[in-house]
């Protein structure tokens, strides 16, 4: 919502409907802002693709969490740990090894479920629901991101909720933002962030 669907294509492994007003008219892959692919390691390639002599500026990736679920849907039968080896190169490769070649101008947006977990002290956390130790170990995909934001969902006095981000980590909630970039928590406004976020890193 509030981003130019003609510099915005949407990565996805499902048909689920947009979750805002009229997406499904804004976008769809008959406008080609669309993908849809069910497996992870396709969106290395369609970020290649995207890079390479397009007018594309952001791609969000939606939704991380029904990637990691349906590949362990596919490996369900394959006994060993392997198989968490695999999807442990296939990750860092679709979403990290990638960034080295990707544009400068080339905004990319990972969404993704949460769960509670347990850090390495054993405090309490609700941070990216991942499949596996390897993935929350050892990757630990929030990790290679510089800015993290945490959905934090308020109830409204006359009724209904307002949804909102958190922008740092209040100590169960994992997030992280530079110091002074954003607020504590921003209006749940990918432009707007975008905005600020463009505006400072290329302060003087």
């Amino acid at each position: 919502m509030n981003l130019d669907e003609k510099t915005t294509v949407i990565i996805k492994p499902n048909k689920k409907d947009l979750p805002f007003k009229g997406g499904n008219q804004l976008y769809s892959e008959d406008k080609k802002n669309i993908v849809l692919t069910k497996k992870f390691t396709d969106i290395g390639e369609v970020l290649k693709q995207i890079n390479e002599g397009t007018k594309i500026k952001t791609v969000i990736i939606e939704d991380l969490t029904h990637y990691f679920t349906y590949r362990l849907m596919i490996d369900a039968k394959l006994a060993g740990y392997q198989k968490w080896t695999d999807l442990g190169i296939d990750v860092f490769n679709a979403l990290f090894k990638i960034e080295e070649g990707l544009r400068d101008d080339l905004n990319i947006i990972v969404i993704g479920h949460v769960d509670r977990s347990s850090d390495l002290s054993g405090n309490q956390i609700i941070t990216l629901q991942t499949p596996g130790k390897l993935l929350e170990n050892q990757i630990k995909i929030p990790s290679y991101f510089t800015y993290v934001l945490h959905t934090d969902v308020v109830q409204k006095p006359e009724g209904g909720n307002d949804y909102r981000f958190l922008t740092n980590s209040d100590g169960v909630k994992v997030a992280k933002s530079p110091e002074g970039c954003l607020e504590t928590y921003e209006p749940n406004d990918y432009r707007l962030i975008m905005d600020k976020i463009d505006k400072y890193q290329n302060a003087k």
